[in-house]
This record gives C-alpha cells, sequence and structure tokens, in this order.
C-alpha cells in the first residue's frame, strides 16, 4: 500500500483533491497506529507464552496433585462403603454420588487445560 500511495504522490491532480489529503492523512495515522501495535502484539505474544507456562506449571503442581488426592479419597470411601450398615446410610449415598459428580467436573478442568496447552504448542509450531 505505501509503495502505492508513494507513486500517486506525483499525480498532480490527487495531490490537490482535498478528500485525497484527508484520505493519506488518515491512512498515515493507521500506519503510525499499526505499527505501533506492533509492540502491543509482541508483548501480548509473551503474555501468552506466561500464560502457557503457569497453566502448565497449575496442571502439573495443583491440578494433577488435587486429581491424585481426590482419587485416593475415592477408593477409601468405596472401601469404607463395603461395609453393609454404611453403604445403607443415605447421606453416604448422596456423598457418593456427590464425590462422583466432582470427579467428573475435575476430569473436566483437566481435559480442557490440557486442550488449551495442546492449541498453544499447536499454535507455536505453526508461528515457527
Amino acid at each position: 500500500m505505501n509503495i502505492i500511495i508513494l507513486s500517486l504522490a506525483t499525480d498532480l491532480s490527487l495531490t490537490n483533491n482535498s478528500e485525497y489529503q484527508e484520505f493519506i492523512f488518515h491512512f498515515e495515522e493507521f500506519s503510525r497506529c499499526h505499527y505501533n501495535s506492533e509492540g502491543y502484539s509482541q508483548a501480548t505474544e509473551s503474555v501468552q507464552a506466561y500464560r502457557y507456562i503457569l497453566l502448565e506449571r497449575l496442571l502439573d503442581t495443583q491440578i494433577l496433585a488435587a486429581a491424585e488426592q481426590m482419587e485416593m479419597a475415592i477408593s477409601h470411601l468405596e472401601s469404607a462403603i463395603r461395609e453393609p450398615y454404611i453403604r445403607v446410610n443415605p447421606q453416604i449415598l448422596l456423598l457418593n454420588q456427590g464425590i462422583f459428580q466432582l470427579e467428573e467436573t475435575q476430569l473436566k478442568i483437566i481435559e480442557s487445560l490440557e486442550s488449551m496447552l495442546e492449541h498453544h504448542r499447536s499454535a507455536k509450531i505453526l508461528q515457527n
């Protein structure tokens, strides 16, 4: 675009046209804003990289650790439910159902984070 605009600068019929001069003024403003925004896009890329690192660490240290603890809790609850007097307790039944829903939610969180991380990895590969 800049090459075309520069080549048209020698055309006197355009340079004397006030609308074309306004176009040039606004296009130059647009260009300056656009070029200045490249720094913003670089900053955004850096932020995305940091988010990726933070999400990966969060997934590794907190979310997976919580999931492991939940699995251990479920195994102990399942062991407790083997006792006939515990198995018939209505609150234990509700607790068991709630734990399974919580486990499903935890799995969806892990899958969502893994999907986000995989999307970020794919985007990085495509950029390179």
